[in-house]
């Protein structure tokens, strides 16, 4: 009986994180499998960050614990500072050793959307809300960075680029432990959005 006791608990504790995975994936796979339209990736990251974020919030989820507070340490900043600097300048490498056609989008139209919205959701179900889970489940570090990076990627996978799930991965380790040492995700966030305005740019993404 202990031991059942035990697997419903472990259930408990696991299953959160399991519905949590399956949300976040489900859209960029389905449209990965034809079964949703490309142009509806927007909405989808739209609806699965209004309904992550809610659900935290009915759970008694502060905008601290969201890593949303206001970010007071000037630490924090330059700490972002040097990684994004070191992201670009390794992006711009990539650019002198491969070959990227990746058509820029209408970047005026654009640039407000990810810089505002797309990046602050990102972050938060790619690294705040993974930390709030894996913490439950007492997890080492190690294994909420391999984690967050893992879903930060696969959230990617709808635009069928081998590279960029790569790039994705690797970058995500970089913000995970950002966000680990900080737990502010506001220096994380305005890094992703100049990663990612840098990546538009050369053709990376």
């Amino acid at each position: 009986m202990t031991f059942l006791r035990q697997q419903q608990f472990q259930w408990r504790l696991i299953a959160p994180l399991t519905g949590f995975t399956a949300l976040l994936l489900t859209p960029g796979l389905a449209i990965h499998w034809g079964l949703l339209p490309f142009e509806y990736r927007i909405h989808a990251l739209l609806l699965v960050s209004a309904l992550c974020i809610a659900l935290c919030l009915m759970a008694g989820v502060s905008f601290a614990e969201l890593g949303l507070s206001r970010p007071s340490d000037r630490s924090h900043w330059v700490f972002c500072a040097a990684i994004t600097a070191g992201v670009a300048a390794i992006m711009v490498a990539q650019t002198r050793l491969f070959t990227f056609d990746h058509t820029p989008p209408a970047w005026l139209g654009f640039a407000p959307f990810y810089v505002l919205v797309s990046s602050p959701c990102q972050e938060v179900l790619c690294r705040s809300i993974p930390k709030l889970m894996t913490d439950r489940l007492q997890v080492s570090p190690w294994t909420y960075v391999i984690y967050s990076s893992a879903v930060f990627s696969l959230i990617h996978i709808a635009y069928g680029d081998s590279v960029l799930l790569i790039n994705t991965f690797l970058v995500g380790i970089v913000w995970g432990f950002a966000y680990l040492r900080m737990r502010n995700i506001w220096p994380v966030i305005l890094s992703h959005a100049a990663i990612g305005t840098l990546a538009f740019s050369l053709g990376i993404a």
